[in-house]
């Protein structure tokens, strides 16, 4: 594969990092708290639905490098290279992960065998990916015909995104409110309807991966632009808002707006990517040729600093309770970010030097 240096994507991978930690770090246990009514919860609501678009910008920047018809793609060297290399960093980082858990969490021995089959926790990413991967030559057939590359893109956000946030929203509002019951008959009946047409080529994450691409290439008016980056904000504010609002009512979360799937992360996740885009490419990255080389580093690192990371969280959330000293989670949740950063950071820089952790599980 011909590589040419997209420098606004370095600038997303490291945004998208970032994004997935604060994720993380506001999914421990304050998330969960019996009362949702304290300063706790309302911020590790906020940073969290203001991250969602982190693993979807992820996607979208595996969708411009392995989509771009003018790159060639040879799928022997995605598999030697690409996928090989995940499957052993998924082997590695969940045997390692397994270890932690039974001598620090106490976990039994049948869910240390589960973790190990299913893949601890954010560790998802990589059979997702390997997926995603795998279909590249269909999807490259897709891209290259603009009219044909619309068409999907419509067809997913029909069944990816559009009838999965109604239906998600519905059952999940469900449980708390008294729905009329035509309206129960009408709603459960459609989904079943719909669930018949057992469309699924459009369905999840190959969304985000022909959409990346789309956006990259695609030249937008100002007009267009604003439009894009008001859908972002409102997605960004949507999200947050329902909720906070639901979750506070009910005093549980709600959390069907928060999926990747769902409309306000995928109108976020747009927005980011294209307001993004317009900046890096304005940039005159050869009179800012130290600010590149560092950008370059970070951006490199991104993939190690995914795969360690969470094992920062554990210790600062459960061996250190990192929240228990710091009970204001506005202060706490990137505070802890910046921390797990920089340290996730500097250790994958001096693994990236060992030859083959470099090669193979990072």
């Amino acid at each position: 594969m011909q590589k040419k240096r997209i420098h606004y994507l370095d600038i997303l991978r490291i945004l998208a990092i970032f994004g997935v930690i604060i994720i993380h770090v506001s999914s421990q246990q304050p998330f969960y708290a019996k009362n949702l009514h304290t300063v706790s919860w309302m911020g590790v609501n906020f940073w969290d639905s203001i991250s969602r678009f982190s693993v979807p910008v992820f996607v979208m920047i595996s969708g411009v490098l392995f989509l771009d018809p003018s790159r060639q793609v040879d799928m022997h060297r995605i598999f030697k290279k690409n996928i090989v290399r995940i499957i052993t960093a998924f082997i590695f980082w969940d045997l390692f992960y397994a270890f932690y858990t039974l001598l620090f969490e106490q976990y039994t021995l049948r869910t240390l065998i589960k973790q190990i089959i299913r893949g601890y926790s954010h560790l998802w990413f990589l059979p997702m990916i390997v997926g995603l991967y795998l279909i590249v030559p269909f999807l490259r057939k897709i891209v290259s015909d603009q009219k044909l590359m619309k068409y999907y893109l419509v067809l997913a956000l029909i069944f990816s995104i559009l009838l999965p946030t109604f239906y998600s929203t519905y059952h999940a509002l469900a449980k708390h409110l008294d729905w009329p019951l035509v309206v129960q008959l009408l709603v459960v009946n459609l989904e079943k309807l719909t669930n018949h047409i057992y469309f699924r080529f459009t369905l999840q994450f190959s969304t985000y991966f022909v959409a990346g691409y789309y956006l990259h290439q695609a030249r937008f008016s100002k007009k267009a632009r604003m439009t894009i980056y008001l859908l972002g904000l409102i997605g960004l504010a949507g999200g947050w808002a329902f909720t906070t609002y639901f979750s506070l009512k009910y005093n549980k979360p709600i959390l069907p707006w928060y999926q990747y799937m769902s409309v306000p992360v995928a109108m976020a996740s747009c927005g980011i990517f294209v307001g993004i885009r317009e900046l890096g490419e304005r940039i005159n990255w050869e009179k800012h040729a130290g600010a590149d080389k560092f950008l370059l580093l970070l951006s490199n690192l991104t993939f190690g600093i995914y795969l360690v990371h969470f094992i920062f969280v554990r210790i600062l959330a459960n061996q250190l309770n990192w929240f228990a000293y710091i009970p204001n989670t506005f202060i706490a949740v990137p505070l802890a970010t910046i921390v797990i950063f920089i340290v996730s950071a500097v250790i994958m820089y001096f693994v990236a030097h060992i030859p083959w952790f470099n090669k193979h599980i990072m």
